[in-house]
This record gives C-alpha cells, sequence and structure tokens, in this order.
C-alpha cells in the first residue's frame, strides 16, 4: 500500500500499515465500491478499520482470532474510553458498520473461516426471510438486517440445541434486546426491537402462540417529532437554484432534479426513479413509479446538488432539506396541514406538524408570557 493509496490521515495511515489488515485493506476498499458506497462513507469506514487494527496490534490479536466476538469486545470494551490519536471515529453504529463489512471482505477471500452456525436455525432464517419477501413485501437490505438480527438472538438462546421458537422466552428476548442498551443507539434499539416484532409475527402466521413474548419486547423511545426541521430559507433556496446557471457537465440534469425537490417536494429516490414515460405533459401530472418501500440507487441526486450547495456556499450537507423547504413555503402560505400532508404524501398528519415548529410567526402569535417577565 502505497502513501496514495487511500485518502488517509498520516497517523491512521500508519496504524493500518502496521496491522496484519494492511494486507486485505484494498480488497476491502473495493468490496465497499462493490456495494455502491459513497466515497466519502468508503472512508469513513476506512478511518474505523485503522483504528481497529491499531486496537488489534495493541491487543496482539491475530487474524486467525478475528471475528464477532472480538468485535463485540472493541466496541464495548475500547471505544467508550478510547484516547487514541485524533481524529478518529467514535460512534459506535459507524464502527460496528465498517467492521461488519471488514469480518465479509475476509471470510469472502478465505482470510478466516465463516463462523459456524446451526443448520437448523439456518433453515429457520431461509423459512422467516420468505415470509419477509413474500408475505411483508420488505426491500432486500430490510430483510438481510433483520436476519443478522435473528441469527444473534436464536445464538444466544438456543446455542448448539435444537432451535424450537416455542421455547424463546419473554425474560431471554427482553434481555437480548436490552443487555444492548448501554452500546447501542436508541435508533439502533428500535431497528432490533422491530426485527425480533417481524419474527414473532411470522412465528404466530406459522401456528404459534407468541403473545406472552411479544408483549415482552420493550418499546424503546424514539422522539422523532423532537427535533426541529432543518428548513432553508426562501433566500438560501433560490440561491441554490441560481448556482446552475454556469454550466458543467450534465447541469441541466442536476437543474431539472432540484427543481422536482423544490417545487414538488419529492424524496430523491421518487426524483432518480422518474422516467419521461412517467410524466403526462398535457395532464400536467408526475406519476411515481416506485413507492417508498422500493428505494433505488440515489447516489447520482445527492452528489449533484451537494456540488450546488458547495459552489453557492449553503451550509447543507442533506438532500431531504429542500423537501422540507416545500412544506415550510406551504404553511406559511397559509395551506392547510392535511394538504400539505396530501402533497407530502405522509401517511400521518403528526410528520406534518412538525413544520408548524418553525412557523415563527404564528407560533409568536399564540405564544404566553414567560412567568416572571416583565409582560406577565
Amino acid at each position: 500500500m502505497t502513501d496514495d493509496t487511500f485518502p488517509l490521515q498520516p497517523h491512521a495511515r500508519a496504524w493500518l500499515k502496521q496491522s496484519a489488515l494492511e494486507a486485505h485493506a484494498i480488497e476491502y476498499w473495493a468490496y465497499l465500491g462493490s456495494r455502491r458506497y459513497a466515497a466519502s462513507t468508503r472512508r469513513v469506514y476506512l478511518v474505523c478499520i485503522a483504528h481497529f487494527a491499531h486496537w488489534m496490534r495493541h491487543k496482539r490479536l491475530s487474524l486467525k482470532r478475528l471475528d464477532e466476538d472480538a468485535v463485540a469486545r472493541y466496541l464495548a470494551e475500547h471505544l467508550p474510553r478510547c484516547s487514541c490519536a485524533e481524529p478518529v471515529r467514535r460512534l459506535v453504529h459507524e464502527n460496528r458498520a465498517a467492521l461488519v463489512h471488514l469480518l465479509a471482505t475476509l471470510r469472502a477471500n478465505g482470510v478466516i473461516v465463516a463462523r459456524k452456525q446451526s443448520g437448523q436455525i439456518e433453515t429457520e432464517l431461509d423459512r422467516f426471510d420468505r415470509y419477509m419477501q413474500q408475505a411483508r413485501g420488505l426491500a432486500d437490505n430490510t430483510r438481510e438486517q433483520r436476519v443478522a438480527i435473528i441469527r444473534r438472538l436464536l445464538s444466544s438462546q438456543f446455542g448448539s440445541r435444537p432451535v424450537v421458537p416455542t421455547q424463546l422466552s419473554p425474560a431471554g428476548v427482553r434481555r437480548f434486546i436490552m443487555d444492548r442498551a448501554d452500546s447501542w443507539s436508541a435508533g439502533s434499539l428500535h431497528v432490533i426491537a422491530g426485527a425480533v416484532r417481524g419474527y414473532l409475527h411470522f412465528r404466530t402466521s406459522q401456528g404459534d402462540r407468541t403473545q406472552a413474548v411479544l408483549a415482552a419486547v420493550p418499546s424503546i423511545a424514539q422522539w422523532r417529532l423532537a427535533a426541529l426541521p432543518e428548513v432553508p430559507t426562501g433566500a438560501e433556496v433560490e440561491q441554490l437554484l441560481q448556482s446552475f446557471d454556469q454550466p458543467f457537465p450534465s447541469y441541466r440534469r442536476a437543474y431539472a432534479m432540484t427543481r422536482c425537490l423544490v417545487d414538488l417536494g419529492l424524496r430523491s429516490s421518487e426524483v432518480v426513479g422518474l422516467r419521461l414515460d412517467d410524466i403526462d405533459w398535457r395532464a400536467g401530472m408526475v406519476r411515481l413509479a416506485k413507492p417508498k418501500s422500493r428505494r433505488t440507487d440515489v447516489l447520482p441526486l445527492p452528489r449533484a446538488v451537494r456540488e450546488a450547495y458547495r459552489r453557492c456556499g449553503l451550509p447543507y450537507s442533506r438532500v431531504h432539506v429542500l423537501r422540507h423547504s416545500v412544506a415550510s413555503r406551504l404553511l406559511s402560505a397559509g395551506t392547510p396541514l392535511k394538504e400539505i400532508a396530501d402533497v407530502l404524501r405522509h401517511r400521518s398528519l403528526d410528520t406534518s406538524a412538525i413544520y408548524t415548529k418553525v412557523d415563527t410567526t404564528r407560533l409568536t402569535a399564540v405564544a404566553l408570557p414567560w412567568p416572571g417577565s416583565a409582560a406577565a
């Protein structure tokens, strides 16, 4: 590995060079690329791998001993108390994702052996996967994520013993989820709990009685409407659109895509999925061929819009804020909340109601004096 092979900081590059993982860095980089990860995400994951390599060397952990247990030790023992040189990535979910891909890369290349799993567990997981695909219509990524979670659940509950789903205990299932509460974010725990519920519903469809176990699955507090949405001002939106005045490769296409976000409030996946046949010019209608659950590749769109952010000096990095701007403009114009929800295709009015938090003009009109203030 030469110094210009990967975009790493000097100390992170040194960590990687001094470790047993150096010889496999190119395969790891290529593996991420084959799964269409953005270059920025690949760089983040590579920094995580370099950090992990430094820990492996300190612990004298050989490649032969590298497995999920070693990763769990790193995440639970080292990361929370890490004092390694900056900049390192300390977010658990970033490191966990990077290391899952590392294990997959090493196993695909025969460097480490596949973790032995009970044949019964894999058979059960195959049946669960078919149920999610055929009965629930879940996307491939969602099914893969849930299968991985239930594999850990079944392995923790049955080990090498025969898999008997009816013997899952409420206490064991609850412990499986809550034992990770200290090292996982609320969002991750919410995903785990959802996967477990999905599996238990599958077992219900097979005739099992799962009511007691379902009742033991904790409801993870996730205040999704607590934060204020990031909303560009009207002047910033206009500045963004004007940044397309200077020609660059495919600038007309990028401008048209951005107008779909700004004017129609489409999701990025919906814009990328649009085809000429989806637009009825005479009727003035756009047909969205793919629902949200069937998201397509969104790589070209974020790059076009983020480059526009950069050109005009706006501080945003997410494409979705343009969708927020549509809701904010409609609200400011006095559009009823139900109509805003219809335009944005929200299933719940609660999702649309979050935009009332940034309507400062109307909030000022109904604000009460602060207790003890001069106006009180």
